[in-house]
């Protein structure tokens, strides 16, 4: 894990002001959206498709990000310009204009032994979504600049809740960090795991340990998905 695994990147300065232009057909190149999305390399499409949180599919015809070579199911932030209509594949063909890759993870079983390790130390939970199989959080947490490492757990101790749902834990370690600034982080956990062949759903309660003098983070989503 690198230092900027836990650090918000350029591209989500002001995230919420530069998503820019309105839902017309003059894509224009002075035109761009910044969203969440996926990677799709599971189609027979080179290099990959772009898969956004609100289902459109986007083809990178051109791109100023030459370094960007993702694995199938990264997520990341995409800044990009839409150039013209596609085909029934992928709905635009599109310009990456910058991306920043968001930590991506699956879900730990929370033991005695691996306890110390995955810490249990205070966020802040800025913004909690579901897309697709993702579980997405955007979260504060206080550090000086070193290495910070976070992870869902389920608790092998505590697996289910009073009503019988799974409990997942947003657990952060500090690594004895200091607290000099509040710093912000991205992170979407896949809960393929837990997608059951025989069911359309899965409902699970999210917890997450919280600064002193602020309620304990407790709520209950679900995730649905189609079953062919």
């Amino acid at each position: 894990m690198n230092r900027n695994v836990l650090r918000i990147a350029i591209l989500l300065l002001g995230i919420l002001s530069l998503q820019s232009c309105e839902d017309d057909n003059d894509y224009s190149r002075d035109h761009f959206w910044v969203t969440t999305a996926t990677i799709d390399r599971s189609e027979d499409v080179h290099p990959y498709l772009i898969v956004t949180d609100n289902g459109d599919r986007l083809f990178p015809t051109a791109s100023v990000v030459k370094w960007f070579d993702p694995d199938d199911g990264q997520r990341i932030w995409v800044n990009y310009t839409i150039l013209g209509e596609a085909t029934d594949v992928f709905d635009y063909y599109v310009k990456i204009n910058d991306v920043s890759e968001i930590l991506t993870k699956g879900v730990l079983t929370l033991t005695e032994s691996t306890a110390d390790s995955i810490g249990n130390d205070p966020v802040k939970i800025k913004d909690v979504w579901l897309s697709g199989n993702y579980l997405n959080i955007g979260f504060v947490y206080g550090g000086g600049g070193d290495i910070h490492y976070i992870n869902l757990v389920q608790d092998e101790s505590e697996p289910l809740n009073d009503d019988g749902y799974p409990i997942l834990e947003f657990r952060h370690n500090r690594n004895q960090d200091l607290y000099n600034y509040a710093m912000k982080g991205w992170v979407s956990f896949d809960l393929s795991d837990f997608m059951e062949a025989d069911a359309d759903s899965f409902v699970f309660e999210l917890r997450a340990k919280s600064f002193r003098g602020e309620d304990p983070f407790a709520k209950v989503m679900t995730v649905t998905w189609d079953k062919d």
